[in-house]
């Protein structure tokens, strides 16, 4: 997806420059330093290609441009082409020299606080140092992107370091295929994406996708929905305001108070829940699974840990905890309406197991069956209500009313 996404990037920046160097000769200049009127709310363009060059932007009260250029020498200052088409100004440099040739350059613009900015380069950083009240897209193939506080959306895109943004009052969409993804806090929906290292954003007043091929995911309150996967990982989520999908092939999963159905997976660590108004699915390969202040439904399975749930079940949907290797442990209101199947299964000669495994219930049996090999307890409560199944091997098993067992 990232790699896609440069191979886009990159078409469109050279398609621009051939455009613009098909048009003349007219705006090129050898001149270090040029000003340019623009009223508010106006767009500057920047497109460089064919150089290594820093794009650095800051901000004064004056309704004007300002271009400071370091770094490149007038046969190439030559080849800048600058021009003014009704409140848009543009900057173009295109040098032929091939991909990834030279190195220092720096293209230092002081702009007004209302102002929209696309800009690219080939080969370096693009910082955007203090607030932008306008949308903000910046893209490199080949350098770190940083942009501070902006009141509009946000797009940008690196082949090549890292993405860092402030507080942004807008949609925003960041990715890069080499290093980490951090933002501070978000008012609006946000879609993240690295292949190559960690996510890291505060709250976020919107929708979030978050998704990382090698590194941690961690996430502050979402108001939306929230999806977030990685294949090398742990995923830490705060509240999120509507459903929740989390996924790593390698390391743990924590989510707080989702207002929705949740969906929680990993192959390789521990998942906790702190509540959830909606299905929840809860599975790993791995590790243990503690899910507390569930309304609704709930499917649990681990191959090797221990399973938690504090379930206040509605309606007549199939609940199943189940654990090839550790206890089962459900907490139920005391006035639940329920009908529980609880099974263990007994495994004798694994190291020398000779534990006396057991249901323990708060709430009574209809039936309980107790041999060598199986023990299966069937339990009406509160008249009967949804179907409840919990399942182990060499574990037992906990039906508790009301609190947590210490």
């Amino acid at each position: 997806m990232a790699s896609k996404c440069v191979r886009y990037l990159t078409a469109s920046v050279l398609a621009f420059a051939v455009l613009a160097w098909a048009a003349g000769s007219a705006g090129q200049t050898t001149e270090r330093t040029r000003t340019f009127k623009i009223g508010k709310g106006g767009t500057l363009i920047v497109q460089i290609e064919g150089v290594g060059a820093d794009i650095l932007v800051s901000t004064w009260e004056k309704n004007e441009i300002e271009l400071r250029i370091d770094g490149l020498s007038d046969q190439d200052l030559k080849d800048l082409e600058t021009r003014e088409e009704g409140n848009v100004v543009h900057v173009e440099l295109y040098l032929d020299r091939g991909w990834g040739k030279s190195g220092s350059a720096r293209f230092s613009f002081t702009v007004p606080i209302e102002i929209n900015l696309d800009l690219g380069t080939s080969g370096g950083d693009v910082t955007v140092a203090n607030l932008i009240k306008g949308a903000v897209t910046a893209g490199t193939s080949g350098g770190d992107i940083e942009i501070g506080e902006v009141a509009g959306n946000v797009n940008a895109a690196t082949s090549g370091g890292d993405v860092e943004i402030g507080k942004v009052t807008g949609k925003v969409e960041l990715k890069t295929a080499g290093g980490d993804v951090k933002a501070i806090e978000v008012i609006g929906d946000a879609e993240l994406e690295t292949s190559g290292g960690d996510i890291e954003v505060g709250d976020i007043k919107g929708a979030c996708t978050a998704s990382t091929s090698g590194g941690d995911i961690k996430v502050g309150k979402v108001d939306k929905t929230l999806v977030a996967s990685t294949a090398g990982g742990d995923i830490t989520i705060d509240d999120v305001g509507g459903d929740a999908r989390a996924s790593t092939a390698g390391g743990d999963v924590i989510v707080g108070m989702v207002s929705g159905s949740a969906t929680l997976k990993t192959a390789g660590g521990d998942i906790e829940l702190h509540g959830a108004t909606g299905t929840v699915e809860a599975k790993t390969a791995g590790g243990d699974i503690e899910c507390a202040n569930v309304t609704g439904s709930i499917t649990a399975g681990t191959a090797g840990g221990d399973v938690y749930a504090e379930l206040n079940p509605t309606g007549t949907g199939l609940n199943s905890l189940e654990t090839a290797g550790g206890d089962v442990q459900i907490v139920l209101p005391a006035d639940a309406k329920a009908t529980i199947d609880a099974k263990i299964k007994i495994r004798r000669g694994w190291g020398g197991d000779d534990e006396d495994y057991d249901i323990l219930s708060d709430f009574p049996a209809e039936t309980h069956e107790k041999d060598k090999k199986l023990v299966r307890g069937h339990y009406v409560i509160g008249g009967g209500g949804a179907t409840i199944r919990l399942e182990t091997v060499n574990g037992n098993i906990e039906i508790r009313k009301g609190t947590r067992p210490k």
